[in-house]
């Protein structure tokens, strides 16, 4: 029988974390206070996933800005040019990846590692390919859960692994399946992670952003606009008019909300969604 939460040690790393490959490293138990930037000296590290995309591309600017020696990770393994430290091609899909992240890294301690990649878009859940859904949730929590364990050893007091999301998880359509699966997945595997990673004075976040500026969005509306027979400009408009603020965010809002987690203070949202979606969501919860 598996033993209950009250049953574990203290400092006793929970199954979701131990399945590692053979020979990896433990991750480090240094006592010292969450500084939200490592508690060692040195440059601190940062890891980011989807770096090729809008948001990937703009959290690593943000993060490079920061004096942090970034690893920029996506498919293609394409240089950024947003000041990050390497690249690397891996798929997130593959536990292959694991091996050739914790290879790439730089030196130093985790800063924080966010887990950017986004998901194809696909006909609605009555048409979908079941098997194009299992391998949408495979990328975003499987792939969160690869990226983890590939950054592991350098995990600190005060290091953030943060997963983007999004609020068609919380919030599901009949017209995105992939999006809302997947997210509900992560959110939940997210809040799984809250006690392993606390444990270790370390914090993990969902970040949950509405739509926001990118081609996707521009070619989203410009397919609306050409369904319904009217001027794309008309449909953007449309969609700003639904934020309070009259536009959607940029990803570089987004990647700001992102970066601010590094702050100390950011522990208390250990396990926590942050819905940056400029109030265009009307739920409760």
């Amino acid at each position: 029988m598996p033993d209950r939460p009250s049953d574990r040690p203290a400092d006793r790393p929970a199954e979701v974390l131990a399945e590692l490959p053979a020979g990896a490293a433990a991750p480090a138990t240094a006592p010292a206070a969450a500084t939200g930037q490592a508690s060692g000296t040195g440059q601190g590290v940062a890891v980011v996933t989807g770096a090729t995309g809008t948001l990937g591309t703009a959290l690593v600017s943000r993060l490079a800005a920061a004096g942090l020696a970034v690893l920029a990770v996506s498919r293609s393994g394409d240089a950024v040019g947003a000041g990050e430290r390497a690249c690397l091609a891996a798929d997130l899909g593959s536990d292959g990846a694991v091996a050739a992240i914790r290879a790439a890294l730089p030196p130093g301690e985790l800063s924080i590692a966010v887990h950017a990649i986004g998901l194809p878009s696909a006909p609605g859940v009555m048409d979908v390919d079941p098997g194009l859904l299992a391998r949408s949730v495979d990328l975003k929590a499987g792939g969160f859960l690869r990226l983890l364990r590939a950054v592991r050893d350098r995990i600190v007091p005060g290091s953030r692994l943060v997963a983007v999301g999004g609020h068609l998880g919380i919030e599901p359509t009949e017209h995105a399946p992939l999006a809302g699966v997947a997210n509900a997945a992560l959110a939940n595997l997210v809040r799984q992670l809250t006690g392993p990673l606390g444990r270790l004075g370390a914090s993990v976040h969902l970040v949950a952003p509405g739509p926001f500026e990118s081609p996707r969005v521009e070619a989203l509306a410009a397919a609306k606009a050409a369904g319904r027979g009217v001027a794309a400009e008309q449909v953007r408009a449309e969609m700003a008019a639904e934020y309070p603020s009259g536009r959607l965010p940029s990803a570089e809002d987004v990647a700001q909300v992102i970066a601010l987690l590094r702050d100390p203070a950011a522990g208390v949202l250990n396990g926590s969604t942050l819905f940056a979606d400029a109030g265009v969501r009307r739920g409760i919860f």
